[in-house]
């Protein structure tokens, strides 16, 4: 827990939308226990990037580590609803900081859908990515994925979504 805090001070968010605040890596800092429970069993509703609330999709988080030193998180969306078609996704990866350019998101990325064949009746997965990021795009293309579509991003105005799926 130590080594994924860290990571939240250097910069690492757990949410593409939403940056950390002070606050809420304090929170986690407080009462590590609670987030763990969190991620276990993860709440039903979500809250929206616009603020509104939404139903939770079925969802498992991977943590990606090196010993005792946590590099970043695979999420992965076990079906998708309207919004996760247009922006976001079966899955999601971040890396920390200090870990990226080491090839650490095309490991995770490639890790995370064994993890999917193995466990989810996925026979292809969404990836969705913004236009300006050519780290993510080249991941994604690396790892067997097929630009789809270009979509207005649905959170972010005047940005453009790319979609790739992965047949698994």
């Amino acid at each position: 827990m130590p080594s994924f805090l860290e990571a939240l001070r250097e910069g690492y968010s757990r949410d593409t939308l939403r940056a950390e605040t002070p606050e809420s890596i304090a929170e986690i800092a407080a009462d590590p226990e609670a987030f763990i429970e969190s991620q276990r069993n993860p709440p039903t509703t979500v809250t929206l990037p616009d603020g509104g609330q939404g139903a939770a999709v079925p969802s498992s988080v991977l943590w990606y580590v090196e010993g005792e030193t946590f590099l970043g998180s695979f999420h992965v969306r076990h079906h998708l609803n309207e919004n996760l078609e247009k922006v976001g996704g079966h899955v999601g990866y971040a890396v920390r900081p200090s870990a990226r350019g080491n090839g650490h998101a095309s490991a995770m990325l490639a890790e995370g859908l064994d993890y999917i064949r193995a466990n989810l009746p996925l026979r292809r997965v969404l990836l969705t990515v913004n236009a300006l990021n050519p780290a993510s795009i080249k991941v994604i293309e690396k790892n067997g994925g097929v630009h789809t579509a270009s979509v207005p991003h649905i959170w972010r105005p005047g940005e453009t979504a790319l979609h790739y799926w992965i047949a698994l």
